[in-house]
């Protein structure tokens, strides 16, 4: 039977994402230090490392704790614990500092986050129980409440509409596309649900938060979701998917302000076709990758970008390596090869159809809806809180949780020993 402590652990990495994280972005902006809040935000890893270590404590407390009921000696995993905490104290006093000096090691610790954090989701599904989905609903609403309110207060101060906000939140576009895709996710969260009439203010407020980031990606995902997947009637689905489709024309056609984005960045395209050229020229790089430590392309800039700046003809140009790429599919082939994004596709193709025999169908396609473009147009899968949701959002989908099952399994569930894990 889960507890009420397994119960709020499990929720914890969820509640993390949807709302500390974009709150450390908030306090960074109206702190006037946003780069000192960076490691706490979408784009760090702080949070994750917090949390890894209060799973730790937490599986050697309740070790300690159930050997000193079967009146066994507790100085082992007191021992242990106290090892570890010495070990992680070294590794942050000397080991930080010289892998920071280590520019080679950068883009390969760039390129594990993604496994690292679903390796995370998956131990702390497996030790203390997969969230409910409609805590991953809810938690969508309040941060679709959040997008919103940044995108009005951005609008109101600009007298003008500013397309994805920023005042409160930042990021640029790019910023405006992780807020996307993690409101994607809680949409699909709430698919399937018997309760949906529940969670109904939850769901219009996720579906305004995406019309205000005009994020191309997650519009396009959130329409297929609504055509596709959702229930209710025609017309209503119809209408919203059409009001995605405004958004995307709009960012795409109209002359609307924009948050700064801090620097100009080549097109998605250029680096479609430099990457297809790399992995043609580098042999085996179809099935291994490229090399993480040197520039995949060189890329010249044209006259008419120089704006009369003057431009040395002898220059080799601007290296543009692996971690450079804009979208996480292209980047997956680039550093991994082929192997890279085909795993990461029948990761999602197995929690869908694990998911459609389990009776939450809906639930499972909407990941892989809400992932395909994002991935592909976006870098979602390579920023830490995009990716650890997702992963958190498949090993829920891949599990059975109480709420998916009729009132008979439940009973016989309870009837069932516990897990093994250390939550359980």
């Amino acid at each position: 039977m889960t507890t009420p402590g397994n119960r709020f652990l499990a929720r914890l990495p969820l509640f993390a994402a949807f709302a500390l994280m974009p709150l450390a972005v908030l306090a960074g902006r109206l702190a006037g230090r946003s780069e000192a809040f960076r490691p706490y935000g979408p784009q760090g890893l702080a949070l994750w490392l917090a949390l890894a270590g209060l799973a730790l404590a937490v599986c050697l407390g309740r070790g300690v704790l159930a050997e000193t009921r079967q009146h066994r000696p507790a100085w082992p995993g007191l021992a242990l614990a106290a090892v570890l905490g010495t070990a992680v104290l070294a590794g942050l006093r000397y080991l930080s500092p010289a892998l920071s000096q280590a520019q080679n090691l950068a883009p390969l610790l760039d390129e594990l986050h993604l496994p690292a954090l679903a390796l995370f989701a998956a131990a702390w599904v497996w030790s203390f129980g997969a969230p409910p989905r409609e805590a991953l609903a809810r938690l969508g609403g309040g941060l679709g409440a959040l997008v919103l309110l940044d995108f009005l207060l951005t609008a109101i101060m600009a007298r003008q509409v500013v397309l994805g906000g920023g005042l409160l939140l930042g990021g640029g576009q790019a910023g405006a596309d992780t807020l996307a895709f993690l409101l994607c996710l809680a949409l699909a969260a709430g698919l399937d649900r018997a309760e949906a009439h529940q969670l109904r203010l939850s769901r219009w407020l996720i579906l305004a938060g995406l019309l205000a980031t005009f994020s191309r990606a997650g519009l396009a995902a959130a329409g297929l979701i609504l055509l596709v997947l959702e229930r209710g009637p025609l017309r209503e689905r119809l209408a919203l998917a059409c009001a995605c489709v405004l958004a995307i024309w709009m960012s795409l056609a109209l002359p609307l302000a924009r948050a700064p984005i801090g620097g100009d960045e080549l097109d998605l395209a250029w680096h479609l076709s430099a990457t297809l050229e790399a992995l043609t020229q580098a042999p085996g790089a179809w099935l291994t990758g490229l090399p993480l430590s040197e520039p995949m392309a060189l890329a010249l800039p044209d006259a008419q970008d120089l704006g009369g700046l003057d431009w040395d003809p002898e220059s080799s140009g601007l290296p543009i390596s692996v971690y450079d790429i804009p979208s996480s599919g292209l980047r997956l082939l680039a550093a991994w090869g082929a192997p890279g994004p085909l795993l990461v596709l029948a990761t999602l193709l197995a929690c869908a159809l694990r998911g459609h025999r389990r009776g939450h169908r809906r639930f499972g396609l909407g990941l892989l809806i809400a992932t395909l473009p994002a991935a592909a147009l976006t870098p979602v899968l390579h920023t830490p809180a995009t990716a650890g949701a997702l992963a958190l959002a498949c090993a829920l989908a891949w599990t059975e949780t109480p709420d998916d099952k009729p009132d008979n399994a439940q009973d016989n569930t309870r009837q069932r020993p516990p897990a093994t894990g250390c939550g359980r």
